[in-house]
Parts: C-alpha cells; sequence; structure tokens
C-alpha cells in the first residue's frame, strides 16, 4: 500500500512540472484593444483669487436677511440686504418672503380652480408649460426654468384639487395671510441697505474675496505671494462688512509656476484651468501677465466663469494644463525593441503576431500615448489588438 502511494505521489508530481514547463513555454497571449484617450499634462500650483471690489458695510451687532443673490447683478440704490435687531427678526422676515409666495400660490390655484371648465383649460396650460419646460431644459436655460415649473406645479394641483372642497382652500388661505401679518409684526424695525454702485454683490463669507489689488496683484514676486496665501488661508472679511459689490464679473488668478512650465504655456491664448476643490469639469481662462524670476514666474490668469464656489474662494489650488495629449494608450509592459532597433509593439491579427512601430507622443509613468495610423496596414489603427502578456513573442508567430 505504501509502495502504491508513493508512485502515485511520484506520479502527481512529474505531472506538475511537466505542466509547469507547458504552461511557461506557452504562456497564453493576452491582448487589450487599441483605444483612443485623451490626457492632459498639469502643473498644480497654489495662488488666490483676485477681484476688483468695493465693501458694503453694515452693522455687526445686527442681523441680516439677504434680498439679492451672489452674484446678482445690482444697480445703485438697489435693495441688498434687511438689518434686524436680533436673529429672531430677521428669521420672522425670512418666513414671512416665503409664506407671500406661498400665498400667492395658493390664491392663483384658486382662481383657476373656480374657473375651471371641466379640465379642458388647464390641461392645455400643463401641456404648454411641459413643452415649454422641456425646450429650456434642451437649450440649457435651467436657470429661466423655476417660474415655469412653478406654473406647472400650480396647474396641476389645482386640476387634481376636489371641487367640494373651495372652502377648505378658502380657509387655508385666511389662516396663511394670518400667519404672515405675525409675522411681519415679529420682523418690524427691519432697515434696509441699499448698493451705492453698480456691480455683481457678493456676500460676505468667512474668507476674504480678495487678498490684495489688481494693481497689487502685478507687482507681486513668488514669496510675497506664498505669503499672501498663507495669510489668506486664516483672512477674515473685515468686521462690519455684509458683502462686496464686484465691478466686472471677471475674475484674475495669481499663482506660481515653474519656469519650465510657464514658458510652455507663454504665448497662448486661451488655457485650461482645473480647481479640483471646486468644479469636476476644466474652465478656459485667458494668460493676463507672466512675470519671470530665476527659475520661477508668477503667472495671472483671466476668466468670467462664475458661479457661487467661485465667489466664496480665495486661495485655492489650481492645475493648469499645460499640454494636451490625444492618442492610443499603449501600457509600458506592451512596448519592444527588435532586431532592427525600431520600437514597437506586437498586435495579434487573426491567430499571426504582427510587429508595428509606433510614435509616441506623451510618456508617462506606466504608459505611452502614440499617435494613431492612417489604416491598420500602416501602423498602429484604432481597435488593433496590443499583445501586453506573452513570451518568445516574434512577427509572423502563429498563436493556436
Amino acid at each position: 500500500m505504501k509502495k502504491l502511494l508513493s508512485v502515485l505521489v511520484v506520479i502527481l508530481m512529474l505531472l506538475y512540472i511537466g505542466f509547469q514547463v507547458v504552461t511557461n513555454l506557452t504562456e497564453q497571449i493576452e491582448t487589450i484593444d487599441a483605444l483612443m484617450v485623451q490626457v492632459e499634462a498639469k502643473e498644480t500650483c497654489e495662488g488666490f483669487f483676485v477681484r476688483a471690489i468695493q465693501p458694503v458695510y453694515g452693522s455687526a451687532e445686527r442681523s441680516y436677511e439677504f434680498l439679492a443673490e451672489n452674484g446678482e447683478k445690482v444697480s445703485g440704490g438697489t435693495s441688498l440686504a434687511v438689518s434686524f435687531q436680533n436673529a429672531d427678526a430677521a428669521e420672522a422676515f425670512r418666513q414671512a418672503r416665503i409664506l407671500e409666495e406661498d400665498i400667492a400660490n395658493t390664491r392663483a390655484a384658486y382662481q383657476e380652480i373656480r374657473a375651471d371648465d371641466g379640465g379642458l383649460t388647464l390641461d392645455e396650460d400643463i401641456f404648454r408649460d411641459m413643452e415649454s419646460l422641456s425646450g429650456l431644459i434642451s437649450d440649457g436655460k435651467v436657470w429661466a426654468s423655476d417660474s415655469v415649473y412653478s406654473g406647472m406645479t400650480r396647474a396641476i394641483v389645482a386640476r387634481e384639487f376636489p371641487r367640494d372642497r373651495l372652502s377648505e382652500l378658502e380657509q387655508k388661505i385666511a389662516d396663511m395671510e394670518s400667519e404672515l401679518k405675525s409675522l411681519n409684526a415679529a420682523a418690524s424695525g427691519g432697515q434696509e441697505v441699499k448698493s451705492e454702485r453698480s456691480g455683481y454683490f457678493i456676500k460676505a463669507t468667512e474668507s476674504h474675496p480678495a487678498l490684495c489689488t489688481v494693481e497689487e496683484m502685478r507687482q507681486l514676486t513668488p514669496d510675497r505671494l506664498r505669503r499672501l496665501c498663507d495669510e489668506g488661508r486664516d483672512a477674515k472679511s473685515e468686521q462690519g462688512v455684509i458683502g462686496y459689490i464686484m465691478e466686472t464679473f471677471e475674475w484674475y488668478y495669481v499663482c506660481v509656476m515653474s519656469e519650465e512650465a510657464a514658458r510652455e504655456i507663454d504665448g497662448r491664448t486661451n488655457i485650461s484651468l482645473c480647481f479640483p476643490y471646486i468644479l469636476s469639469e476644466n474652465i478656459s481662462a485667458r494668460i493676463d501677465d507672466i512675470t519671470y524670476f530665476e527659475d520661477e514666474a508668477v503667472v495671472v490668469f483671466r476668466c468670467g466663469f462664475i458661479d457661487d464656489d467661485f465667489l466664496r474662494s480665495s486661495v485655492e489650488t489650481c492645475d493648469v494644463v499645460r499640454q494636451s495629449y490625444s492618442g492610443i494608450r499603449i501600457p509600458r509592459e506592451a512596448i519592444h525593441l527588435n532586431a532592427e532597433g525600431e520600437w514597437g509593439i506586437y498586435c495579434l491579427n487573426g491567430a499571426m503576431l504582427q510587429f508595428k512601430t509606433i510614435d509616441w507622443v506623451y510618456q508617462g509613468d506606466t504608459y505611452f500615448i502614440a499617435k494613431p495610423a492612417d489604416s491598420a496596414g500602416k501602423g498602429l489603427y484604432l481597435y488593433d489588438k496590443i499583445v501586453i502578456k506573452g513570451k518568445g513573442l516574434e512577427a509572423g508567430m502563429v498563436i493556436e
């Protein structure tokens, strides 16, 4: 019995060794499809936003309820906010404005229900609003869709509201008007804050929206810019300032770059910027100014893209896209040097290996980006089967 077991063990070991030898000699070919990608060479910088702004002063002892939205265009004399002696009064004012809108919508729905002709008019209104809303969204005019959506919602509610319960709706309107009267009484004594000039309103936040003026920005050295970045992380809006009027919609972003990166983008009209902690996609900006200092440069970008997050931002990290490359992505392990000293890759064409030279335009840590040929017969082409694993590869080899 022991002899039989010993023989079985030896046989199994021989089979295992044989399997390993065969596997190593005929290692399975692995391929990937040749696909087009786009990569970006970036320079990560730190800097801050600069805006031409004027402060709007209030009182630090009072509570404020804002009437103007962040980024809203205002004229001289526009009401920006209402101040109150305490936070409770400011909250009552805010709730009253919400309730006023609810009352207006409920009254409009009430009138539509009373004038209803069996639902026909309301059905036409709903259908018209649906078409209008769809058109606005298709055109990307999302900001203009609120009023249409509100009207459509009101019409739908009116269409479904039981006609025998109109007295309940009348009572609801009366109750809301009574509540509004109480809220307005609690919010009495409010004082309006008006804009003294035209521009775009920015609410005061925990960070200061401008660490230097536009004129000072053009005189910055790399060391001075870094010090302002350090100071700006803890900078607060001046006490008593409740907001700012930005003179134009454009802003600047000033940062320090290496001399090499700055010279690479120097002379270009537009460049892509990415602010990873604010926005997920790139935005286009113009190069406003570059000043060189030995092995560094202070670079000023200018842009008109705006949203609420940009208005609140001060010191920010930015990825400056130095170059953008498009081509076929090739893993480093797929690249070989043939007997003629040419760099290229093996492609599986049917059952036969074919060696194709490549012309790469960008080299990353683990991959290359190569230009696609005009056709599969002239070189690496879209959807070629690139060999990324295999031993003893040779052009013309048949793979079973």
